[in-house]
């Protein structure tokens, strides 16, 4: 189908003088650009110095429009930094410990840099680069540069059909991108290692640990697990909710588990014993806090006998939880130093809660267990993210390969004699 469009002289009248049979000069004549374009639907008009550059520009963005991939670059002239505080941030839906986390990578090292200062329309392979190599001079890791390259393109795909027409991180040539980071596969412990931190924590939190080895649960679902979770029938745990801590005095809240969906795992007997031994010994207590987001039927809070809870009956708040009961358990297993006196703990992240789901990844895959069945059970969003972080935990891809043409090939033989 055409898409109408004309372009106008402004120096000059639509129609000739009656008397002459000319175009007589307009009073815009030697004003500004001579040629317009003009009747394009939702495209504003544009003007230009010769006509050749209008014909140009017109014909450009029919056929953009055509392929729907026109976005008028005046759109684009926004800085990128006021697009990503006035627009982007705005309208994420992060929950707060994660935008908490986030926020100060966004602003310190792209929003408060010279590409942050850079019309949107006008980032490409260059200017990307130029900011990579910033942010390596300012002592930045691969894995964190990695990660701040991904707040990024994440920010310019939002922006792509309104103010920019492609994504610069996403066409950026191979040597501009960040490299893959080195040596960050997940880790398991060693089956002594996790009975020696569970052995070292107080046995009233030694349940927090048990959900996440035995069911992979992250450490904001142990911590919002409830008893009425478990089927015993079935011999599975609904994993329904996980608890968050808001920023400030906002609080703690419920919410669907992260990829905002419920999921079923399976329940081993020995789940199953440390879920009872623990209701004997702690028994749950209801919290109500406030839901955010879909799920619990659209009510506002939620009331759940927590299975989890300190020393006074209340939710755990996990940042007191891995200061005060995790890191010493790592101290008295040996495995993180204890920090001296007046000096906060060294950074152990990796050897924290989700290394307990690593753990149960790795004996689940290693057992030969599907892929497909533990990317459900550790609920990740797709089998690639499963793969991508525990395929050196798969048992030995060739060891059942490697013989499966000579069993074949001698089953059909033996079957044709």
């Amino acid at each position: 189908m055409a898409v109408p469009g004309w372009i106008e002289d402004r120096w000059m009248t639509k129609r000739p003088d009656p008397a002459t049979g000319q175009r007589r000069r307009t009073s815009l004549w030697g004003v500004g650009l001579r040629y317009r374009v003009c009747g394009i639907p939702g495209v504003r008009k544009r003007s230009f110095a010769t006509k050749d550059e209008a014909k140009e520009w017109m014909a450009e963005t029919i056929a953009a429009i055509r392929t729907r991939g026109f976005v008028d670059d005046r759109d684009g002239q926004i800085l990128l930094a006021d697009y990503i505080t006035g627009e982007w941030w705005p309208s994420c839906d992060y929950d707060e410990s994660t935008a908490e986390s986030m926020w100060p990578r966004i602003t310190r090292h792209i929003v408060n840099t010279p590409l942050g200062r850079t019309p949107m329309y006008l980032v490409g392979d260059k200017e990307l680069l130029a900011w990579r190599r910033e942010l390596a001079a300012r002592g930045l890791e691969d894995s964190t540069i990695g990660l701040i390259w991904s707040h990024l393109g994440t920010a310019f795909q939002a922006a792509v059909g309104t103010r920019i027409a492609t994504n610069p991180c996403r066409a950026a040539d191979k040597s501009v991108r960040p490299r893959p980071a080195v040596g960050t596969k997940a880790r398991a412990w060693t089956a002594l290692e996790a009975q020696a931190i569970r052995e070292a924590m107080p046995s009233r939190y030694r349940i927090v640990a048990d959900l996440g080895l035995h069911s992979g649960q992250r450490q904001g679902e142990a911590l919002a697990f409830s008893p009425a979770d478990v089927d015993e029938d079935r011999m599975v745990v609904h994993v329904r909710r996980q608890l968050r801590w808001g920023r400030g005095d906002s609080g703690p809240y419920f919410k669907l588990p992260k990829g905002r969906k419920e999921r079923t795992v399976p329940l081993s007997p020995g789940l199953l014993q440390c879920i009872r031994q623990h209701e004997q010994g702690f028994p749950p207590v209801p919290v109500t806090l406030p839901w955010k987001g879909p799920g619990n039927g659209s009510r506002p809070t939620a009331t759940v006998r927590l299975l989890a809870t300190t020393h006074w009956g209340n939710r755990i708040n996990p940042n007191t939880f891995n200061e005060k009961t995790m890191k010493p358990a790592l101290v008295a297993a040996g495995l993180i130093p204890a920090p001296a006196k007046g000096e906060r703990w060294e950074a152990s992240r990796e050897m924290m809660h989700h290394r307990w789901r690593h753990t149960y990844a790795s004996v689940q895959l290693g057992s030969g267990e599907d892929p497909v069945s533990v990317s459900h059970w550790l609920g990740h969003a797709s089998l690639a993210i499963t793969l991508n972080v525990y395929t050196h935990f798969l048992p030995d891809n060739g060891r059942r390969g490697r013989t499966a043409i000579d069993e074949w090939l001698s089953a059909e033989t033996q079957a044709a004699a």
